[in-house]
């Protein structure tokens, strides 16, 4: 397993972001042709409260899993209450949809967020099944709170903690021909820069710091966020396509090899490859942007530190 998955008392972590997307096998396609390793199909489940009845919750995932953090591919199964809501977000726009931070305690951040203002959906225990490195089966366990659908408008937002790390983060998945290692930054897009940096900072108990014309940042104890305007989301990567506002926009992965991820992008039909990109360092020469295919959604950042400006 990789270290490091789970925070501690008081600790924030980007725990993981997810592509909602029409078709799972059509998303996975690029994505392994970019070098990285998914897991296999997942039907999730969850119940309400503990000891209630678990019932299939109407979507499918497969994820990659990286040394810190996660990416995963969501997609609707069935018109139920979380089928619509993953079928309304890709009829928006196909891409990155959900925004989920990792903590010791949902509930207590559940209860912090409903005493500042923000509507909170009931927690709920998440629950799938998973074939282990032995192969065996085991269950997967979750506890998420997420805010009430559309009180966050750029996606669903939400805290969760991991009681079963071991079996997520299997170490058969954990080694990408492309060398991604960690989820570095998500980047958010939005029309009002102070409203949404104000709002983020009071949901995620952090300061948000302002990083340059238009553009803030707030930083965890893993990873940060980086809200921006339209502009300055295009001065930092100039071909970026902004579908709606506001929206996830994309993300930022730190590579062992950047290069190795850019060869490998640029033979995967569909990706765009972009590279100079503005604010680019002397310490940092190999970065570069992919952006993915219609099927997949989203833009991606592969650099040796996976952040758009400085760290």
């Amino acid at each position: 397993m990789a270290p490091n998955q789970l925070p501690s008392e008081g600790e924030k972590f980007l725990d993981h972001i997810a592509h909602w997307v029409p078709d799972l096998d059509a998303a996975s396609e690029p994505l392994e042709s970019l070098g990285f390793v998914l897991t296999p199909w997942s039907e999730q489940h969850a119940s309400a409260r503990p000891g209630a009845p678990i019932s299939p919750v109407g979507s499918a995932n497969r994820c990659i899993m990286l040394r810190s953090g996660y990416l995963e591919i969501l997609a609707p199964l069935a018109p139920t209450p979380i089928g619509r809501e993953l079928q309304a977000g890709i009829d928006r726009y196909v891409g990155v949809h959900l925004l989920a931070f990792g903590s010791s305690d949902t509930k207590a951040e559940q209860a912090r967020l409903e005493a500042l203002g923000f509507p909170q959906r009931p927690v709920v225990a998440l629950r799938r099944k998973v074939e282990t490195e032995g192969g065996g089966t085991a269950t997967l366990r979750f506890t998420v709170g997420r805010a009430e659908l559309g009180s966050m408008a750029e996606g669903r937002i939400q805290f969760l903690t991991h009681h079963t790390p071991e079996h997520l983060w299997q170490t058969r998945y954990l080694g990408h021909p492309n060398t991604a290692e960690d989820l570095a930054e998500v980047w958010i897009v939005v029309a009002d820069l102070h409203e949404a940096a104000d709002r983020y900072s009071a949901y995620l108990d952090l300061p948000a710091d302002q990083a340059g014309p238009g553009a803030a940042t707030i930083r965890l104890s893993r990873g940060r966020v980086s809200l921006f305007t339209v502009e300055g989301f295009r001065g930092r990567l100039p071909h970026a396509h902004v579908p709606a506002l506001p929206f996830i926009g994309g993300y930022g992965l730190a590579a062992a090899e950047p290069a190795r991820a850019r060869e490998l992008a640029e033979g995967t039909p569909g990706v765009v490859v972009h590279d100079s990109l503005p604010c680019a360092s002397g310490a940092d020469p190999d970065r570069f942007a992919a952006v993915l295919p219609g099927s997949a959604g989203g833009t991606l950042l592969f650099s040796r530190t996976g952040c758009l400006d400085p760290p």
